[in-house]
């Protein structure tokens, strides 16, 4: 660890000490709750480490579910008899009943007491392991370097809104925030879920659910471009598009970009042939993809086999698989 600096004070024998660069990132990376990832190679594939992981908990749950349920059921029984004993039994009944619905409400609050953090924190330990693990295995790819995980992380509406792919935010989530190096370019990916304002009155509707990538780029042009990849189903398609104009539309591949702008001179025709390569099937619904000179970022639209974090139901490692293939195809792309 960094030396402190220290700095002497106008007061005799009193010094300030400043922290270092070092010692600030080191905090912050213990705020965010820093794993580091693709450290140690496991013998046993993630999906059945995560399997295992995922059976033990769901056992917990159910037996915790049961167990309520026959406290509830008791505790009713119990409601109802006393009830009955305090109408129907005079004076004795009234005491007895009365104790009894006290001694049932005593009993339910310590149970709450005592069984309220319990699942919960059972919950979070589970999606820290399967966050940990599954980016162990999607993040093990060749030229990809310093893979870091922020556990306690979030994107804000500001990191999206930039990109000019979406408007008319009111709410967002992230999580699974991972930085890493790919042939010494740095990116950051996390999955991210934007909302915007429903048919009805306090209801939210999904614009976008998914992985989220950035990087840098050297492209060197004037405004945006935003490059959608539809699957067969339109999904999460881009509405901040007012100022732009379709460029190009070949099948399922679509440049949008400023009247008259020159694509290809821009972007360069090997790099769209490339990106013309991508399918949308399997788990990966739609791609957005949104050009800045400077900045890279990537909307790929997930189905529930990699935005949901598999609980009732067992891990489906093909979609994983897909996944790594994309982001690996992406990077490659990208950054060469």
């Amino acid at each position: 660890m960094a030396k402190e600096k220290k700095i002497k004070n106008s007061t005799p024998n009193e010094e300030i000490k400043v922290e270092t660069p070092e010692e600030a990132q080191e905090k912050l990376d213990k705020s965010l709750d820093l794993i580091p990832l693709c450290r140690e190679k496991s013998e046993v594939p993630f999906n059945e480490e995560v399997e295992q992981e995922r059976s033990n908990i769901f056992k917990v749950y159910k037996k915790t579910r049961t167990e309520n349920n026959i406290i509830m059921v008791i505790t009713v029984v119990v409601f109802v008899a006393s009830f009955i004993m305090f109408v129907n039994l005079g004076n004795i009944g009234k005491i007895i009943g009365g104790v009894a619905i006290g001694v049932a409400l005593v009993f339910l609050i310590v149970h709450y007491i005592l069984t309220r953090n319990r699942f919960p924190n059972t919950t979070k330990k589970y999606i820290r392991y399967f966050m940990e693990h599954s980016d162990n295995y999607i993040f093990d790819i060749n030229d990809v370097h310093d893979q870091k995980l922020y556990f306690e992380k979030r994107y804000a509406i500001a990191d999206v809104l930039q990109d000019r792919a979406y408007k008319d935010v009111i709410d967002i989530a992230s999580r699974n925030i991972v930085t890493a190096t790919y042939k010494e370019v740095p990116f950051e990916c996390g999955e991210l879920a934007l909302y915007k304002a429903g048919a009805k009155k306090y209801q939210k509707a999904v614009m976008f659910v998914g992985k989220y990538l950035t990087m840098e780029n050297k492209l060197h042009f004037e405004e945006r471009y935003i490059i959608q990849i539809k699957g067969e189903k339109e999904t999460d398609t881009p509405n901040d598009i007012e100022d732009l104009t379709v460029l190009h539309e070949q099948n399922n591949f679509v440049i949008y970009g400023k009247e008259g702008a020159n694509y290809e001179k821009d972007l360069g025709k090997d790099f769209i042939n490339n990106l013309m390569s991508i399918n949308c099937t399997g788990a990966l619904l739609n791609v957005n993809i949104v050009l800045w000179a400077g900045r890279t970022a990537v909307y790929l639209s997930y189905d529930d086999s990699i935005v949901a974090i598999p609980f009732d139901n067992p891990i489906k490692p093909e979609s994983y698989t897909q996944l790594k293939g994309n982001i690996k195809d992406i990077l490659e792309i990208f950054i060469g």
